[in-house]
């Protein structure tokens, strides 16, 4: 088999996607080298870098926990980007201390419940905000890797590490190791579930912020994805797969097999 490095982001009930070819690649019996992650992805590619068998029981545990800390994400508004502002403003409104109780609380990793630490090379992709560089932080200091990884702004505060603060790349290019792209010379498959914003037109000072970071990442995603072997992206898909089901799971599955199928990965991989 041809080796090959796994790139994958996330930032809310798309990124089943993300776990799903993950779940396919590993039924197939094709496992990356190593996987560049960021948001939620970076969750699931920590939880598939365990290799002990139980990703799936993994995923399904996920689903109450992430449902809970990003409800706001779910039945707010008729478009993903007026959920995510709604929790921007949530967010916004909110004082510092209160977003770190929050974040240390309730909503970072879901305090880290069984999740176990990576038994392959994971990457845990973040961006030192003080000198806008990418920070790779190996799987090595896995639960320093998750939290930064899943540093998203504005909606936690950056992750300590190393007298650095990081937040995670998901919100800054969409694309994780996008520093290792040169240099790469494994077969570089992306996956990318960043959502697409509405097409309502924002009116409100910070909605209009919002659109207009959202439009960057997609601007900076496209120009990296330049750079892949393959793409899978998922940016694109009904609003209705947005939620963290099982029967978000069971079509995220099924999507993510037929996809595979259509991109003749196994092909790919195995001449």
């Amino acid at each position: 088999m041809k080796n090959f490095a796994l790139y994958l982001n996330g930032i809310n009930g798309f990124s089943l996607l993300g776990a799903a070819i993950l779940n396919e690649l590993e039924s197939e019996g094709l496992t990356p080298d190593r996987i560049y992650a960021c948001g939620i992805g970076a969750l699931f590619a920590n939880d598939f870098a365990a290799m002990d068998g139980k990703f799936e029981e993994r995923v399904i545990y996920r689903f109450p926990h992430l449902s809970k800390s990003f409800r706001l994400f779910i039945n707010t508004g008729e478009s993903l980007f007026s959920k995510f502002t709604n929790m921007y403003k949530l967010a916004t409104s909110m004082t510092s201390k209160h977003i770190k109780g929050m974040v240390r609380e309730k909503v970072m990793l879901s305090r880290l419940e069984n999740t176990s630490r990576p038994q392959m090379d994971v990457f845990f992709s973040a961006v030192n905000i003080l000198k806008a560089k990418e920070v790779l932080i190996t799987s090595r200091e896995w639960k320093a890797g998750l939290k930064a990884a899943m540093s998203v702004t504005p909606i936690f505060v950056p992750a300590d590490y190393r007298n650095q603060k990081l937040v995670s790349t998901t919100s800054l290019t969409g694309v994780p190791g996008f520093s290792t792209l040169d240099e790469e010379e494994s077969i570089k498959i992306f996956v990318n579930t960043m959502p697409l914003p509405g097409k309502k037109k924002p009116t409100r000072t910070w909605e209009i912020m919002m659109r207009a970071d959202y439009m960057r990442t997609i601007a900076l995603t496209e120009h990296y994805s330049k750079k892949f072997d393959v793409i899978f992206n998922f940016s694109n898909l009904p609003i209705s797969m947005s939620d963290f089901s099982l029967d978000s799971w069971t079509r995220a599955k099924k999507i993510a097999k037929d996809m595979l199928k259509e991109k003749e990965i196994s092909k790919l991989l195995t001449l």
